[in-house]
């Protein structure tokens, strides 16, 4: 009886839990500030007739709205990439693959969460996200930013592996042996990435555009680098955008 007794108060307890962090949440998504239609309509514009260079140094906002998040969202996503993202002088490939793992496992049915903040508040799943608080505490940068708009580029085109949604920094000797080693970002002192079999909707249906032919076997090592707009920069030269 006593053991019954403390099963229903924990399950109470969790249900409490949960259901009080999903009213912050919709608190939060209520009281954050909604960009006007003609504002929208203004970052649009900006955004279709600028250069990568300026669309670099453009407001959150905008780039936000480019990418099709909320601007809260999109902020703590880029605060995730450069928690666990390296810098590297010559480009900001680490920070890009990283931001393709999550949008990944957002859109794969098998990671059952659906939006970006809830696939990177997933328990036990990056460094960078405290697991009490579910808040990221590293600031954003415009790396990091610009890394979010080309992993969108990457997987709205078609151009990146849906399959990629693994990544450590200390290589595959603890992965199973069904995961295939995709990149090895090490020249920056970066990440390990790796893809897994999956027959989803989503992940079947991508393959059919991005590679019909697609197996597991197939996966071979790549070196991509995707550079920012402005070129090579110093680590003296990052630009910190806040916490918020």
């Amino acid at each position: 009886m006593i053991k019954k007794l403390s099963a229903i108060i924990i399950a109470l307890v969790f249900i409490v839990t949960a259901y009080s962090a999903s009213l912050a949440d919709a608190v939060s998504e209520l009281t954050e500030y909604k960009p006007t239609q003609a504002e929208l309509s203004a970052y649009d514009r900006m955004w279709q007739y600028s250069t990568d260079e300026d669309r670099y140094y453009m407001d959150s906002a905008v780039k936000a709205r480019a990418v099709g998040l909320s601007l809260k969202e999109f902020k703590f996503f880029a605060r995730v990439v450069e928690g666990e993202g390296k810098f590297c002088e010559t480009d900001i490939t680490d920070k890009v693959l990283i931001a393709c793992v999550v949008i990944n496992r957002t859109n794969c049915s098998r990671w059952p969460t659906w939006t970006i903040s809830k696939t990177l508040r997933r328990e036990n799943q990056f460094l960078a996200v405290n697991q009490e608080t579910h808040e990221c505490y590293f600031s954003r940068t415009l790396d990091s930013e610009w890394a979010v708009v080309l992993a969108y580029r990457l997987i709205d085109s078609y151009s990146i592996d849906c399959h990629m949604v693994y990544y450590n920094s200390t290589g595959f000797g603890g992965y199973s042996s069904c995961y295939a080693d995709y990149i090895n970002c090490s020249y920056c002192g970066g990440n390990y990435f790796s893809c897994i079999d999956c027959d989803c909707e989503h992940c079947s249906n991508y393959c059919r555009i991005y590679d019909p032919e697609w197996s597991m076997d197939a996966v071979e090592m790549i070196s991509p680098r995707y550079e920012r707009p402005i070129g090579r920069i110093e680590k003296a030269d990052i630009v910190y955008l806040g916490r918020n």
